[in-house]
């Protein structure tokens, strides 16, 4: 808008970085920008989601403008010739889907805000539905103008529309849209530092961070000390970053976390939904019958009678652990054949090595969705549902690792060097102060009271899987009974 004066200043007055991981020049005017965000959040949640409402409705009303503007000014030449309209084709389309996947996760925000919402088993579910509804409706019409307005190949990168309508002398439309990407990055940066905090909160409270990230300010009802460590990292990063890389890197993340998301959305749903009792003769004979038989006739995570000619194979195992195995495999499965497509595979010159490679990985895939659908799903009645698990959840898994292997070798390497310092934090931390880690925590399976916890953590003892026709066997029998003094 201004003729790039900040990006020439900061460069005549602090140089450029050359570094290939890092961006060309320190982007100090990012830096300041990110802690004067997080200043506003400090004061509260109520005054900052007044201004991101506000900012919102500014940024409908620019996308508008675009739309209707760039379809009455635009050329339908510029969708027919010279490449069409997909001139890179499905290639292009996956490569580009998967560097802009950023574009979608803010709904983030929502599902973090779970704790100010009034009924959140029921409006963060239908707030994400509707936000994505509009922010992908929103994002189809403003790129198709774009491309109706200018030649695929005239696009400029920093700054796409407003070059586009300059380009056609209408400066007042390109200064409108600028203040309007104004706004969309102010209320972009405003969901992403309400979201963090709050990410972060949870993990500290469950102890897999430091606890004093987990205090609340007793006045604004936020984590203040979480919010600025939060924002200063934020802005370190947008310091040293370019806006390519940004986006590439919190593409890769976001998609690794979906996948997660997806994965573990199909091990709770056959996990039995009584995995955190600890199951003791001292807990269970003061259980009343219905609470008994409740806990006895949960098959989460058990095969089904239908699948009964597995039970010689998979039979000795926890309920549901064939599922995390299985779940596990299915997503290996996937990278390996993602990445052979994207790297060795040429369509033009199938071999025959090519047709084994592909059979294995696929009926490797089909293997392990009928293992998991061979399991019984526990019984547990939520408000919102995903439909139709494990097909919907598998499919996020797979659209999800397709578009990171689309992502460059580069992204891959900051990637990885992130990973590395999130685990030494879990390793050296996390792991030994979680909630997880306790014994007396409702999510770990313990066979007596007396189990401890090894040095990394784990348990040292785990309840056996109790077999199918040993469950109306009494837990105490009458031997011990008699030792104990019960019998007279």
């Amino acid at each position: 808008m201004f003729d790039n004066v900040i990006r020439n200043t900061t460069i005549s007055v602090l140089g450029e970085l050359h570094e290939t991981l890092f961006g060309k020049y320190p982007d100090v005017f990012a830096f300041f920008v990110c802690l004067l965000h997080a200043c506003i959040l400090g004061v509260g949640v109520k005054t900052s989601s007044y201004m991101n409402s506000f900012l919102t409705l500014v940024n409908l009303g620019v996308m508008a403008v675009i739309v209707v503007a760039g379809y009455y000014y635009g050329n339908s030449d510029n969708w027919s010739s010279d490449g069409g309209f997909m001139p890179y084709g499905t290639t292009g389309i996956i490569a580009g889907a998967a560097t802009c996947f950023y574009a979608y996760v803010g709904f983030d925000s929502i599902a973090t805000s779970g704790e100010e919402a009034k009924d959140p088993a029921y409006s963060i579910p239908v707030a994400t539905i509707i936000a994505m509804s509009v922010v992908c409706t929103g994002y189809v019409l403003v790129s198709g103008a774009l491309t109706f307005l200018v030649p695929y190949w005239s696009i400029v990168p920093d700054a796409a529309f407003p070059a586009a309508f300059a380009g056609l002398d209408l400066n007042w439309i390109k200064y409108l849209v600028s203040v309007g990407a104004l706004c969309g990055m102010t209320t972009t940066l405003f969901g992403s530092l309400y979201s963090l905090p709050r990410c972060i909160y949870a993990m500290a409270d469950d102890g897999l961070v430091f606890k004093f990230l987990a205090k609340v300010n007793k006045k604004t009802q936020i984590p203040i000390i979480n919010l600025a460590i939060s924002a200063f990292l934020c802005a370190l990063i947008a310091l040293f970053f370019d806006l390519e890389k940004l986006v590439e890197f919190m593409s890769i993340g976001t998609l690794l976390a979906y996948t997660i998301v997806s994965a573990s959305v199909i091990i709770l749903r056959y996990r039995p939904t009584n995995r955190g009792l600890v199951r003791d003769s001292s807990s269970l004979l003061e259980l009343p019958t219905s609470q008994a038989d409740s806990f006895e006739m949960d098959m989460g995570g058990r095969l089904k009678p239908s699948y009964k000619f597995l039970e010689p194979f998979f039979g000795e195992f926890e309920p549901g652990y064939i599922v995390c195995v299985s779940i596990g495999w299915f997503t290996s499965s996937t990278v390996v054949l993602c990445v052979y497509i994207q790297y060795w595979f040429n369509i033009q010159h199938v071999s025959w090595i090519d047709g084994i490679v592909l059979t294995a990985l696929g009926t490797d895939l089909i293997l392990c969705q009928f293992l998991i659908e061979a399991h019984e799903q526990n019984s547990t009645e939520l408000p919102f549902m995903v439909p139709h698990v494990p097909l919907i959840p598998s499919l996020s898994i797979v659209c999800n690792i397709v578009l990171m292997t689309n992502l460059n070798l580069l992204t891959w390497i900051r990637f990885f060097i992130w990973m590395v310092i999130g685990l030494l934090i879990y390793f050296l931390y996390g792991m030994h102060h979680s909630k997880e880690n306790d014994v007396t925590s409702y999510s770990v399976l313990l066979s007596s009271s007396e189990a401890g916890k090894t040095p990394w953590g784990a348990i040292n003892k785990s309840r056996k899987r109790v077999k199918t026709e040993d469950d109306r066997k009494p837990i105490i029998d009458n031997e011990e009974l008699a030792d104990n003094g019960y019998y007279h």
